[in-house]
C-alpha cells in the first residue's frame, strides 16, 4: 500500500516530526531489504541472529546516509556486529547488549529497533506459516508483543508485531499483552476527534494496547495507524501504562 507523507503531514501537521522519521525508516528498509532478499532466505540464513558479517558494512552504510549519521559514530556498533556480539532476537524480549556501547539506553534500543527492521521481515518473508495465532500474547515469528490490535465485528481481535509485520488472530479474550481475563482489571478509553481508535488498559500487567477499527486499515498501514495515534500515547502513557513493543519509529516511551 503506495501512502504519501506529505498528504499525511498536511492533514496532521503536528506529527510532522515522527512522519518525516517514519519516511526515513521505510527507505532504509527498503534498501536493505533490496540487499538482503536478492535470493530466497535459506535455512542458514533464518538461523542466523543478525546480519552476514559480508552484509554489515553496506547496512551501516546505508543507515549512516538515510539518517544522516557521522559514519563514525557506527564504528562500534560495527565492530560488536562483526564480533558476533548483536543478537536481533532478544530485542523483542527488551534485552539490549549485555556489553557497553557508547549510546544513551533509548537511543540504542531505537537504533537497534530500525536496523533490525529488514532482519525481522526477511524473517517472516522465510517461514512458512501454517498457523496465524498469537498465543500467549508473542508474536508467533520473533516472540514480540503486539504493537496494535484492530477489531470488526465478524472476525476475532487482530494483532500487529512492530519488528516483523506479522498479523494474525487473537483466540482469547481480555487482554493480548499479559492474557489476564478479569474484566475489572481492564478499562476501554475513547477519545473525542479520534473516532476509529481506542485504548485497552490492563491494571493486571500495567500496560495498554491502541485498538483501531479494521475499516480504517483499508485505507492505511497498521504502521500508519499507529504514528497518526500517536497523541494517545503520550495520553495514556501520562496516565502511567506502559506499552511492550515499538512504534513503527522504534519508540517505545513518548513523555
Amino acid at each position: 500500500m503506495t501512502l504519501n507523507i506529505t498528504s499525511l503531514i498536511q492533514q496532521k501537521p503536528h506529527l510532522k516530526d515522527p512522519l518525516k522519521l517514519y519516511e526515513k525508516v521505510q527507505a532504509f528498509t527498503e534498501s536493505v531489504r533490496d540487499l538482503l532478499l536478492q535470493r530466497k532466505p535459506d535455512q542458514r540464513s533464518l538461523e542466523r541472529k543478525a546480519y552476514p558479517p559480508e552484509s554489515i558494512d553496506p547496512i551501516l552504510k546505508h543507515l549512516s546516509s538515510v539518517f544522516e549519521m557521522p559514519e563514525g559514530s557506527l564504528t562500534p556498533l560495527n565492530e560488536a556486529m562483526k564480533l558476533g556480539e548483536i543478537d536481533f532476537t532478544r530485542l523483542p524480549f527488551h534485552e539490549v547488549p549485555a556489553f557497553s556501547l557508547p549510546y544513551p539506553e533509548e537511543e540504542l534500543t531505537t537504533l537497534l529497533f530500525v536496523l533490525s527492521k529488514p532482519y525481522f521481515l526477511q524473517l517472516h518473508d522465510g517461514l512458512d506459516l501454517t498457523v496465524s495465532t498469537w498465543e500467549e500474547g508473542r508474536c508467533p515469528v520473533c516472540s514480540a508483543k503486539p504493537s496494535l490490535s484492530s477489531i470488526d465485528k465478524e472476525r476475532p481481535r487482530q494483532l500487529t508485531c512492530s519488528f516483523c509485520g506479522m498479523h494474525g488472530f487473537s483466540d482469547r479474550a481480555g487482554c493480548p499483552v499479559c492474557m489476564n481475563g478479569e474484566t475489572a482489571k481492564m478499562k476501554l478509553l475513547t477519545f473525542d476527534g479520534e473516532e476509529g481508535y481506542r485504548i485497552d488498559t490492563c491494571d493486571a500487567c500495567g500496560s495498554y494496547i491502541k485498538t483501531v477499527e479494521a475499516e480504517h486499515l483499508n485505507s492505511m498501514t497498521p504502521d500508519v495507524a499507529d504514528l497518526l495515534s500517536l497523541p494517545l500515547d503520550i495520553v495514556v502513557q501520562e496516565k502511567g501504562y506502559v506499552r511492550h513493543s515499538p512504534n513503527p519509529i522504534g519508540l517505545l516511551r513518548m513523555v
